[in-house]
This record gives C-alpha cells, structure tokens and sequence, in this order.
C-alpha cells in the first residue's frame, strides 16, 4: 500500500491529500505460486495432500514425499542384493554387508526433489513425522475463509466507449465520498472551496479504493452485528431464565393452593366424621334398647309356651283353668312394659344448609387472590443515603436508613402498589484483599428478604417505595446488593453494589446553633406528647423551649425559680407541669409550661439539691442533694414519702455533674454508686418505695481508670451513663436484663467536654401501613456545660 501527499498550490490553503493504493492479485496465479505442489501440482489441502517442509526450505505435499522416500529405498536395497551376489560365499564380506545394510535402514534418506539435497527420513514417524509448513497452512486458511473474489467497482461514467471504463472508483474516508479521479475532480477544501486560515492545521484526505472500503466497513458492520446478537442472546437468555422462574412460581402457587384446600377439605372431613359419630351414637344407644327389649320379649315368650307346653300332661280340669287364668291375667295386664318398643326409630340430621352455603361461599370466595406486578427490574431507581466521603459511613448497632427503593414499572411510570419481593445480599465484612474481588467471589454473604428482621429490615411502604434499615454490630467494610424480582437493581444509576461501613464512632445528628446563645445548661427534660424540649438555661435564668430537631421555640422565665442562678434540675410531671430545684434557696418549685408558679415546697432534710428525676406512673419526684441521697416527694401535695440514703458514695458528690439518678422502666430508681474498682462502674437500683434490690456492675476492658458515671438517663430497658475518658466523656449504653455494656456513644469529632443532663425518647421511624414492620428509633439528648450546647445523637 502507497501512500501519496499531495498539494493545492492554487490556494493559500495548505491541504493534503492521502492516496492509498492496493494491488490486485489473481486467485488463480496466487494459487499455482503457492498452494501447488511443484510435484505432483495439486492442490496442497489438509489430510492427503499435506505440506511439508523440508530442511533445504522447499514444500512438497506429503503425498510425494512418501513415494519418493519409498523409491529411494527401493533402490537401495536392489543395490545391497547385487552386491551380495559379487561377494561370493565369504563370510566376513558378509557380515559387513548385513551390518551397513542395517544402519543404512536405520537412516533412510532421498533427495529434494526441487533442489535435490540429501534429506534424513525421522527415525520415528517417517515422512509424516517432517515438520508442516506453517506459512502455507496459513494462506490455506485465509483462502478458505476469502474463497470468494472481490468486485471491484468500477467507473462507467463516460459510456461503453469511454477510455476509462475499468477505472476503478475511489473513496474519500474523509469527506465520505465516493468518486473517479478520471471523470471527477475531489474537492480538497472544505465547504465548496471556502478558504481556510493558515493558523489551522492542513486538512488530510484519506483516499481508499472502493473496494477496501466495501471491506473495511462491511467487517465493521459485522462486528456491530456480532455485538447486536451477543446482547440479543444475553437478553434471550435473560427472557428464558424468567420464563423457568415463572414455571418454578407457577408450581409452587399451585402448590400451595392444593395444600391450603387440602386443609380445607381435611376440616371438613374431620366434620364430616363427627357428624358420623353423632349419628352411630345415637342410633347404637337406640339398638341397645330395643334390642334388651326383644330379649326380653323373647324371653317371656319362652316361657309362656314352657308353661303351655304340658297341657297334655295335665289330668284335671282345674288345673287347665288355672293356667288359663294366669294367661288371661297376662293378656289383660301389662308385662314389663314389653309391649310396646321402648325407643323409636327417629333420626335425623339437621343442616341449616342455606346460612352454611352463604358463610362458606363469602369465606372462599375472600379467600386468596392472585397477585402479579408490572415492576421493571431495570427501571427501578435505589437512592442512597448522602455520605460525606466516597463511602458511606454507619454507626455500630444504630438502626440507619441505608437506601430507599422506588419501584417503575415497564412503561417508565412510578407504581402506586407495594408487594414486590425485594431481597438483599449482605457481603462482609470485607478484608483488603476482598474489597478488590468481585460480589460472586466473596464469603461472609447473608440473604434477606422482605420479613427478614436480623439486621437488615426492608420497609414495604405499599405505595411501590420500600426503605432499607441496617442495623449491624460488626465493624467493617461492607457491600450490599438489591434485587427486585430476581434481578439486580441499579444503584444511583450505576448498576453494582452499594459500600459502606460499619464504625465505632457515633457523631451527633444535630446540636444547637441557632437561636439565642445559652449559659450553662445544666438539665433537661422532654414531653413526648407535643415533641417538645425543656433545657434549663441556668445562666440566663430561663427555661429554653426548643423541638426535637432542637430548634429554638422561645423562653420560660420563673425569678422565683430561677433566682441567683442556682437552678439545677428540671422535670416534667404528668399533668403537663415543670418542676426545678435550687440549690442555693433550698426549694422545689412546680410551674406552668407559661411559667407561672404553682406551688413550692422544702425540707430540712434536703441539703442542697442538685438534680430531679420524675416518676410519671407514681407521680412522684425525686430530688437528688449534693450529698448523693435521694428523696421522695408527692407531686401533687409536696409531701415528703422517703428517703434514700446512698451510703456507697460517701459524699463524693463533685464527681456527680449532671442528674445521678434516673427511673427505669418499672419505676425502679437507679444512683450512680460510689464503689468502683479499676475498669468497673457500679449502679444500685431501688423499688419504686426506696427499697435496694441490686446492683449491676458495668466492666469496660478499654478503659481502666476509676473515674465514675457522672449523669444518667434511661430508655425502655436501657441506661445510658456519662464516664470521664481522658480528656472528653463517653455514654455507656448498659442492658438491665443482661447488665452488660451494648455499645459506648463516642464522637471522634465532636467530642463531649462536660456533660449534665441527659433525656433518652424514641420515634417511629417511618410510616407504614403494616402494623408488623412498625420500628422505633431511639434518641439521646445531651446538655454539655463546658460548650454551652445540646446535642442530639441515635444510639440505637
């Protein structure tokens, strides 16, 4: 192939042209030089006419060889016999003989018959065992393949007497045209000789000839058509191995509606034979009597013919009419009441078949439905939760919305129905070596389904939405998979998997920063009711009223209450009230949510009261002093009920920040003990009446300091606890059942400084339809004095 560069001089424009031109060689003439063999000058093929090559470089078809080697040592052995018989009868002469005979037999060789070299035959194999000819093996296949000679195009612009008939036509790659350079003139310039800028670069024309340009894109469309069929067959395969699910579906529905009217039919039959039973019964307890009542007719029968047997035998009168007196006595009175049939032969079976038929045609025919959808796998759309970094990042045992899943049917439209069967493949938690390995090649997979509740729940929200909730307690790095129908859902466009992790850290979900700026928030209370958060403002001397969400609502001012601003515990009793202690005036007061004062109350036992802790089920509260002990006071009248005195902790309120007490979830009180040892923390509980009834000792194997829980809170079964971890607080979330540490609340970057008071709530975390997938999230609220803020994290 040439290649020419031409210049348009006649413009200012510098173009180039690119010539490309092949040669045409005839079949016939390319198959006499090099796919004949010289000798016999057929046609090498594959099996009989095979080529080989020779050391001396030339190829002969393994036909020839054979004859030739098999002359060449015909030859060779009538030269042998004539030499034998010149020799005579000499022994040795003979020996000799057989001995060169035999290693010239061994080394059978003939010569070339093109060049006439001396070939060695292969000892093992013979002529077969030659090398074949790999070049003409080669041209062999491309001929094969190419059998069919090309067309070339040609120019038949200037007519049967025009001198360039057989003018092959050429074509532009670059302009896509096709045309003759005798006839046509290839425009070089671009937009009908429009003149380009010397700062462009010169415009390149690559020229072909029509026929390599047939060929070139003809093997391109053959490609696009290999690819075009490889999808179609993957589709082909998609459709039939939904076709076998739909088989497979198809069996287990009928399955299942035999065995649910087979059951059907079994209650039935087992009426059916009660019903039976009834009737034997009673028609065997009749048998019974009529049949003791043939007896006894049969047996007096029996012996009134014994007794009139003998008539014969009787010899006077009299004794004749006696008997006949007893037979008429017989007749005239009755017998034992065998005269008539002691029991009836009426029976009957009552069916009230019109109210049966009616109840049992509405139950059946509410009984099941058949259920299809028009959910296109590869239509449904998951979004993940946003992430801040590349990966997404879950706290250890926090029930997290991973993703929410829409379903969209084949036409593009979103579905309004739920009820599709979404499953999830869990992979990990991952090593280094398996996060590069694809989903099939990985351990540690776990499939969940729509009921699945162990760890992973999926949320069918009946309206074609379902959310996916983790909640797992190994660390790690994790992949998870969603399948609708069998079939892999795309993920935020993409299809494959979604990453994420699974750590320690627990960051706060929000904390206050809008609003009013506070001043030591010492304590906090929460009214589920209205979602509303009661954080005493110590400092300010107010109650700030704020959201969940812990967004600033307004303020609480009581001076009363407030005054000095020694206010360190707040409450929340169960006829909507609030209640604050001061330590410096010694006094309780209970509040309006508006502020106003309701009543206040003290007691000379009480020595500087620090914390309050409310028993909504008992309506008691109780307030904690600076010495650790506890008392108990009647809401509604202020009366003093009891006292707790916690000898364990031996005054050692300083460790003591926030609210050293807190109520369980069976009114049982819970202090914070003074005894600890290294890496143990201990807690008392206490009746509802101030009665102890055990402690629980809380080990933790990170930290070994003795440090003990400063502030509790509770949730249904759990205790959250605040302890000092170096230099920041951590949160101990502790099972009363097992009394066993679950998992520690730590931020890595928003660390706790000095925290006070805590309330623990939970939430419904999503609405649903079905009561069964019904879950609660649960949410502690934290007051932290040295950063004057709130801070709202999910621990569970």
């Amino acid at each position: 192939m040439v290649t020419v560069n031409s210049n348009n001089n006649s413009s200012s424009t510098s173009n180039s042209t690119q010539l490309v031109e092949t040669v045409s060689i005839d079949y016939d003439d390319f198959n006499d030089a090099f796919l004949t063999c010289a000798t016999c000058l057929c046609v090498y093929d594959g099996v009989e006419r095979a080529p080989k090559l020779l050391p001396c470089s030339h190829t002969v078809c393994v036909h020839c060889l054979t004859r030739i080697a098999a002359a060449a040592n015909n030859r060779r052995t009538t030269q042998d016999l004539n030499n034998g018989r010149g020799s005579g009868s000499n022994t040795i002469q003979s020996q000799q003989q057989q001995e060169s005979q035999t290693a010239q037999q061994q080394r059978q060789t003939f010569r070339c018959p093109i060049c006439r070299e001396l070939i060695v035959v292969p000892q093992n194999g013979g002529v077969t065992a030659l090398p074949p000819s790999f070049l003409v093996n080669q041209l062999l296949d491309l001929i094969s393949t190419h059998r069919r000679r090309t067309l070339i195009p040609t120019c038949c612009g200037g007519g049967v007497l025009s001198s360039h008939i057989n003018q092959e036509l050429l074509y532009c790659e670059t302009c896509d045209q096709v045309f003759c350079s005798v006839c046509t003139k290839h425009e070089t310039a671009i937009g009908g000789g429009t003149l380009i800028s010397s700062k462009s670069p010169p415009l390149v024309h690559t020229i072909i000839p029509v026929s390599v340009a047939m060929k070139r894109t003809s093997e391109i469309m053959l490609y696009k058509a290999n690819e075009c069929v490889s999808k179609l067959n993957c589709s082909r395969d998609g459709v039939c191995a939904e076709l076998e699910r739909l088989d497979t579906a198809r069996n287990e529905c009928l399955s299942t509606l035999d065995d649910t009217f087979s059951d059907l039919m079994n209650i039935i039959e087992v009426r059916k034979q009660q019903l039976q039973q009834q009737i034997h019964k009673a028609c065997d307890a009749k048998n019974r009597i009529l049949s003791q009542q043939l007896s006894a007719i049969d047996t007096e029968k029996t012996k009134v013919m014994d007794e009139c047997g003998n008539v014969n035998q009787l010899l006077d009168v009299q004794s004749i009419n006696q008997r006949i007196q007893i037979l008429n006595d017989r007749l005239q009175k009755p017998t034992g009441g065998i005269e008539e049939p002691r029991e009836n032969a009426f029976i009957a079976l009552d069916l009230d078949l019109t109210a049966i038929k009616n109840v049992v045609n509405n139950a059946i025919g509410q009984m099941g439905c058949v259920r299809t959808t028009t959910t296109c796998p590869g239509n449904c759309t998951l979004n993940v939760a946003e992430s801040n970094g590349e990966n997404l990042l879950i706290p250890r045992l926090v029930d997290t919305q991973v993703a929410t899943l829409t379903a969209v049917d084949y036409d593009g439209n979103r579905r309004n129905l739920g009820g599709d069967p979404v499953t999830i493949k869990l992979i990990g938690p991952l090593d280094d070596t398996q996060q590069e390995m694809g989903p099939n090649n990985l351990g540690n997979q776990h499939q969940y389904n729509n009921t699945s509740d162990d760890g992973v729940r999926i949320i069918d929200h009946k309206n074609g939405q379902y959310t996916i909730r983790l909640c797992l307690s190994n660390c790690g790095r994790y992949k998870l998979l969603v399948y609708v129908l069998g079939r892999p859902v795309a993920c935020n466009g993409n299809t494959g998997h979604i990453d994420f992790s699974i750590i320690k850290s627990i960051d706060p979900i929000c904390q206050y920063s809008r609003g009013p700026s506070m001043q030591q928030p010492v304590a906090i209370a929460v009214d589920h009711n209205s979602a509303r958060v009661y954080v005493l403002d110590t400092g300010n001397c107010r109650i700030r009223v704020l959201d969940t969400h812990l967004n600033y609502i307004c303020d609480v001012q009581n001076i009363e209450a407030m005054r000095g601003r020694s206010s360190t515990g707040i409450g929340l009793l169960s006829d909507d009230t609030l209640v604050t202690v001061n330590w410096r005036t010694n006094t309780v007061t209970q509040m309006t949510l508006d502020g106003e004062t309701v009543k206040s109350w003290t007691h000379s036992s009480m020595i500087e009261p620090m914390c309050v802790a409310v028993d909504r089920i008992y309506d008691h509260v109780l307030i904690g002093d600076s010495s650790c002990n506890i008392h108990a006071f009647k809401a509604a009248t202020g009366q003093h009920l009891f006292t707790i005195n916690n000898k364990k902790s031996n005054g050692k309120s300083a460790e003591c920040v926030g609210t050293f007490m807190a109520i369980g979830p069976h009114s049982q009180i819970i202090v914070i003990s003074g005894i600890t040892t290294t890496g143990c923390r201990c807690l008392d509980i206490y009746s509802c009446k101030g009665t102890y009834e055990r402690s629980i000792t809380v080990m933790t194997t990170t930290d070994k300091s003795t440090h003990l829980y400063s502030s509790l809170a509770t949730c249904n079964n759990f205790i959250l606890a605040t302890r000092r971890h170096y230099n920041s607080y951590v949160i101990d979330l502790i099972d009363m059942e097992t009394e066993k540490l679950v998992n520690t609340v730590d931020s890595n970057g928003c660390k706790l400084r000095r925290p006070a008071g805590m309330v623990a709530f939970s939430e419904l975390q999503d609405s649903v339809i079905d009561d069964s997938q019904q879950c609660s999230s649960y949410y502690l609220l934290v007051t932290d004095v040295a950063a004057d803020s709130v801070k709202k994290y999910q621990f569970f």
